[in-house]
């Protein structure tokens, strides 16, 4: 059971009850509807004097805080009264109540000391929180006139604390930001104005009601400010969205608070350790204590700040590694650690942000050093300079050693003698890494949130408005979240060279120019331009003049930006003589490159754990592993280099080696290899140099190419772009070979595939016919090329519905194959797999587990726990145990194909959202139809965009949610699931693409006329049953188990006409919990 409380806070000119009531109705959905889903919550109200909380005589901060104060004594008292101290907490604050638990987490965070930590414990437990229209950003003054209750309110405290400017408010946010990740934060806002004198108008609009944060959520409810919180009923605008963020907040909140609580818990005894030590005057304390920063004088500390650049005012992001820096270098660390010179080294690629992030640390934290000096070593002659000022000033300070890139250059001989002293070092050169002490980091691209916040900084725009990150995201995406890139695009559009909406359109045409235009003020830390950063990186390289060099050169011609060792296409490699590779020498040319940081080498699971040593020698373990990639921009350029002649001979090459590096091969390593390719198949296909590929007059060897690259769109999923490839495939060979060709026949194949993992039935079923027509014509009924065909016919007959026809079909095949095959054969286990898949749906799994349950268990030896055809083997057993009720084997079976299929075809593969429907299924046949709701509901967008909204696995996912809800009585839920569903069901039988008897049109229907049932609709139940009757009979028989239980369900209802069972109940009033915590203690 999901023990939890939850507290809700209201906002100005309400009280703890009218903030949650909807007038209409009378509804107080904290009490009449939110038990339904969350029976077991604790649901408080807090309540304060709202209309005098900010215009009060004393100080709006004051005022607040002592709200704050209240709120957590009073909630404390409450919890410890009620043996619910360490119960998790999810708050739900509307308006400046949100701004009053943002200040009351903040206090109860630094109650540490012996005499108040239980106060701390309200920090500790507190989960999630969800913000209705919480100014967090300040009020506009029309904003703040509609909160006024009379004449004078300009003057009262309420301007001043709410406004945009408000310096109360934007210290409470101070103090909450460093807290917030702690918290699951959903933040709503306001979709319609509310009446004032002069017009309609949002009282707390978007920006400031739903910031713009990472890992937080947002969303709009068509209410007005007053409205947003109160909820009629379910179908209230908003409500479906505030439940479901409770429910996945309750689901998670116990794990997480019991661990949080066992962390603070020992940090609290650390803590009263470290006291009891202070007081006997101990000379050392545990090292186990938790990170203590050195405390400096802010007005003596520094005397010399030698650093001639500034940090750019719109620097963005990069918190965690601040966070890892400050640890490494600010605190006080072991006697081991102490007795080093601290030395911190920061790579990666040029124009990743590495001096702007050294500026703002050492700007940030001039008064955490005596001195601190910047040193230029981008020459011999500029890094002597530059120590030597140092050395007649004496002393040890730190030193910010930028731009070692030059690895002609020892830069360990300008470090200082002895172990005093702190050294940030930052370099393109990887190598330099190795100089470190104290840690090292490589910077790479920013996240995503943070790159679009930068790129609207530097253009000049609201980095809080929804419209512009939805214009920078793409932006942001294309330049490959590089902070140079974009601080190139932000001066470009501030300068009104182009703007948001055309600057990618200006971009494609123009990247060589706009990447290499020097746009930036202020910028005058970083001389270079994107493209000429990397151009300085490739001089250097050529300078050095060795075969290893000119080979690395070379490397960067490749227009790709994945290189496999094995697989590269490299001029003077290619040409190599010998029967073998030469490894070392490829090796040699990649380590260049990844020592410039233009490429860097990807790190495989198996490598995760071992950290890089200048004496490890791991590359023989690893030689089949191993690969490197390329930033997009770095490719870019690289291309960009090329001249225009050769581009289109080097696109052709590039597209032939990718094409050979891809084999059928089922293994995982291989299967994960060409999931990595996707991304540069995009780029092929999508390119155009001179003609595209697979043109109206493509020759043999294009098709094959483009053969090659569409099976990797088919084996990923991405079935709408294989399609259309493929269909472009298979008139070329037609046109080439002849329908005849072997060649030709594997292209229908292809399509036929693609077209049943892509649901159309219809055209499936016409090319699988015509596949084993020609097969039967040219080779025989018992060649196994027909035989594979007709295993291809009886699993799209199983598709369609046809059980009857995919039975005999599907016997037919596995009879001959037996014949030739063994039992572990794929192609044998696969057609086993289809017939005991018709078996099951036919109302026979009894017959479908003697044909698995041998065949499972035995592959799966054989083969190897995934391989594909024991992967889908163990499914369908799985789903056999399903329906024979052995539900714990189903359970372990489908929990390990799910697992499977994540880690071999990735978490958005449709085959693993196949895998989550089937578990969800499990699960709700056992009890636990929440946590199935809650699986389904987490992939329902995902299917919908990648699948389309009237796939097959649309309508099995939503279908699975429908049962998960009726076996929670939620049939409200229930309806609008099952309107989605008949529409979709309408538009299929309409195009022809199932007809009204399709098995899956008549679940449908069935479970139409259960939710009405359950619902107390006995007569319409009765009458969508009676109608469903024929129609299970005519298309599965009278002995399928469905048609049984209609039948059953007809009988009941006949037998029980005057009986009314409604299954929705009342919840009784012991269920609730709600009471106003402050001064009263009121229990509705």
């Amino acid at each position: 059971m999901m023990r939890l409380s939850i507290v809700a806070i209201h906002g100005l000119n309400e009280d703890y009850n009218s903030a949650w009531l909807d007038p209409s109705s009378g509804t107080l959905w904290l009490r009449d509807l939110l038990p339904e889903y969350l029976y077991s919550a604790r649901i408080l109200l807090y309540g304060y004097t709202a209309d005098a909380a900010l215009s009060a005589p004393e100080r709006p901060s004051d005022r607040i805080l002592q709200h704050a104060q209240t709120l957590v004594a009073e909630l404390e008292a409450d919890r410890s009264g009620n043996n619910a101290a360490r119960r998790p907490l999810i708050f739900v604050c509307h308006g400046i109540g949100g701004v009053i638990l943002k200040r009351a987490l903040a206090y109860s965070s630094s109650r540490v000391s012996k005499k108040v930590e239980h106060l701390y414990s309200v920090f500790v437990s507190t989960y999630g929180i969800l913000f209705f229209g919480t100014p967090h950003e300040g009020l506009d003054k029309d904003g703040q006139l509609m909160f006024a209750s009379d004449e004078d309110a300009e003057q009262s405290q309420i301007f001043h604390a709410s406004s945009r400017n408000s310096e109360t408010l934007q210290n409470i946010n101070d103090s909450f930001m460093p807290l917030m990740k702690q918290f699951h934060v959903h933040f709503f806002w306001e979709q319609q104005g509310t009446r004032s004198k002069s017009g309609s108008i949002l009282r707390v609009d978007e920006s400031t009601a739903a910031p713009v944060y990472d890992d937080t959520e947002r969303s709009g409810i068509e209410a007005t400010h007053s409205q947003m919180c109160k909820f009629a009923n379910v179908s209230a605008p908003g409500f479906s969205v505030v439940i479901a963020t409770l429910r996945r907040y309750a689901h998670s909140a116990n794990a997480v608070i019991s661990r949080r609580w066992v962390h603070a818990l020992e940090s609290l005894e650390q803590l009263r350790h470290n006291e009891a030590a202070e007081l006997v005057g101990a000379d050392g304390l545990s090292t186990d204590t938790p990170i203590v920063y050195e405390k400096h004088s802010l007005t003596s500390r520094n005397r010399h700040f030698r650093v001639p650049y500034s940090a750019s005012s719109i620097f963005t992001g990069r918190k965690d590694i601040f966070v890892r820096l400050e640890e490494s270098i600010l605190a006080s660390g072991t006697h081991e650690t102490s007795q080093v010179q601290k030395r911190f080294v920061l790579y990666g690629l040029g124009g990743s942000g590495k001096t702007q992030f050294c500026l703002k640390f050492v700007q940030d934290h001039r008064q955490s050093f005596w001195g601190i000096f910047w040193i230029d070593a981008s020459t011999v002659e500029n890094a002597e300079q530059g120590f030597a000022s140092i050395a007649e000033i004496g002393g040890a300070g730190h030193s910010f050693i930028d731009n070692a890139d030059d690895p002609s250059i020892d830069v360990s001989r300008f470090f200082p003698p002895g172990d005093r002293g702190h050294i940030l070092l930052t370099s393109r050169n990887t190598e330099c890494r190795y100089h470190e002490t104290v840690g090292y980091q490589e910077l790479k691209e920013m996240e995503k949130n943070e790159a679009i916040t930068l790129l609207l900084r530097a253009a000049g725009k609201n980095h809080s408005d929804p419209k512009n990150r939805k214009l920078a995201g793409p932006i942001a995406q294309a330049l490959g979240y590089l902070p140079l890139a974009l601080d190139q695009a932000g001066a470009s559009i501030r300068r009104n060279i182009c703007s948001l909406k055309s600057y990618l359109t200006v971009y494609n045409r123009w990247r060589r120019q706009i990447m290499g235009r020097r746009e930036i003020q202020g910028s005058e830390a970083y001389k270079y331009t994107v493209y000429t950063t990397w151009e300085v990186s490739f001089q250097m390289l050529k300078k050095l003049g060795e075969t290893a060099a000119a080979d690395a050169s070379e490397i960067l011609q490749i227009p790709i930006e994945k290189i496999d060792d094995e697989n590269s296409s490299l001029p003077r490699l290619l040409h190599q003589e010998g029967p073998q590779w030469d490894t070392i020498r490829i090796r040699k040319a990649l380590a260049l490159l990844e020592q410039f940081s233009l490429i860097s080498r990807d790190v495989h699971p198996e490598e995760e754990s071992s950290s890089p040593s200048p004496s490890s020698d791991s590359s023989e373990n690893h030689i089949e592993a191993e690969s490197y990639s390329m930033h997009p921009l770095v490719h870019y350029w690289a291309r960009d280099r090329i001249p225009v002649t050769e581009q289109r001979l080097w696109f052709e090459t590039t597209a032939t080696t990718l094409a050979k590096s891809i084999t059928g091969r089922n293994e995982p390593s291989e299967q994960a290899y060409r999931r990595t390719l996707l991304p540069h198949i995009d780029f092929l296909l999508e390119e155009d140099y001179g003609s595209p590929l697979l043109g109206p007059d493509a020759d043999i060897s294009e098709i094959k190419i483009v053969s090659r690259l569409t099976d990797v769109y088919s084996e990923c999923g991405r079935w709408n772009s294989a399609r259309t490839l493929q269909e472009k495939v298979l008139q070329r060979r037609k046109a080439v070979h002849g329908l005849d060709h072997p060649d030709t026949l594997t292209a229908i194949s292809s399509l036929g595939t693609t077209y049943w993992n892509s649901g159309m039935v219809t055209k499936a079923l016409d090319l699988r016919r015509q596949e084993l027509d020609q097969k039967i014509r040219l080779w025989g009924p018992k060649n196994m090329e027909t035989l594979k065909a007709m295993d291809h016919l009886a699993d799209t007959y199983w598709l369609s519905g046809r059980y009857a026809e995919a039975e005999e079909m599907g016997l037919k095949t596995v009879t001959e194959m037996k014949k030739s095959l063994n039992l572990t054969n794929p192609l044998l286990v696969r057609a086993s797999t289809h017939l005991a898949r018709a078996y099951k749906h036919s109302g026979q799994p009894e017959k479908a587990l003697r044909i698995m349950s041998p065949i499972a268990e035995d592959c799966e030896k054989e083969l190897g726990p995934e391989h594909e055809v024991v992967v889908n083997a163990q499914a369908d057993l799985g789903m056999i145990y399903h329906e024979i009720n052995q539900l714990s084997l189903a359970e372990t079976k489908l929990q390990a194909v799910l697992n499977t299929r994540k880690r071999v075809l990735g978490e958005g593969h449709p085959y693993t959202m196949w895998a989550i429907n089937d578990l969800a299924k499990i699960l709700t046949s056992q009890g636990r139809a929440f946590e199935a709701e809650g699986m389904l509901t987490a992939i329902l967008d995902t299917v919908r965009h990648v699948l389309g909204p009237e796939h097959v696995g649309m309508t099995m996912t939503l279908t699975n949610i429908v049962t998960a809800c009726s076996s929670q009585g939620r049939f409200e839920q229930v309806d609008s699931m099952l309107s989605e569903l008949r529409r979709i069901f309408t538009q299929k039988i309409k195009t022809r693409e199932i007809d009204s008897l399709h098995p899956d049109y008549l679940f449908f229907l069935y479970q139409s006329a259960r939710n009405r049932s359950q619902q107390g609709r006995i007569h319409e139940a009765e009458r969508g049953f009676k109608e469903l009757l024929p129609l299970c009979e005519e298309k599965l028989g009278t002995g399928h188990p469905r048609t049984q239980s209609v039948r059953a369900r007809l009988k009941e209802m006949t037998l029980s006409q005057q009986r009314r069972t409604p299954t929705l109940q009342p919840v009784a009033s012991e269920h609730v919990n709600l009471k106003h915590i402050q001064h009263k203690s009121v229990t509705l």
